[in-house]
């Protein structure tokens, strides 16, 4: 995926698929070939992070999501300090992804 000037990639390891109420996977930044790697703009990020989402219908239609982020694996404090001051910000990401997946579903 590119950014800014930089290329990233990513690996993904599914974990609980539970069709159609959650979904739980790790995922890492990697290199070109599939090797994990760093992030490579933020060399403190840490190496695996935990994503669990959960899908409950709602009364009247609709469904809501809730997504729980975590760092997974081996970490520092360092890396866990750069993750939790950033969380935050990820939400303009997350709700992005949702609406492209809103939109495949709509189409």
């Amino acid at each position: 995926m590119p950014f800014g000037d930089a290329v990233m990639y990513g690996t993904v390891q599914y974990l609980e698929v539970m069709h159609p109420h959650r979904l739980v996977y790790t995922q890492q930044f990697a290199d070109a070939q599939g090797n994990p790697s760093r992030h490579p703009l933020a060399p403190t990020w840490p190496q695996s992070m935990l994503t669990t989402i959960t899908f409950t219908e709602e009364k009247h239609g609709g469904s809501r999501v809730a997504l729980q982020w975590e760092v997974a694996g081996e970490w520092t404090q360092e890396e866990l300090e750069t993750f939790v001051m950033a969380k935050s910000n990820m939400s303009q990401g997350w709700n992005g992804s949702l609406d492209k997946l809103e939109e495949f579903f709509e189409s």
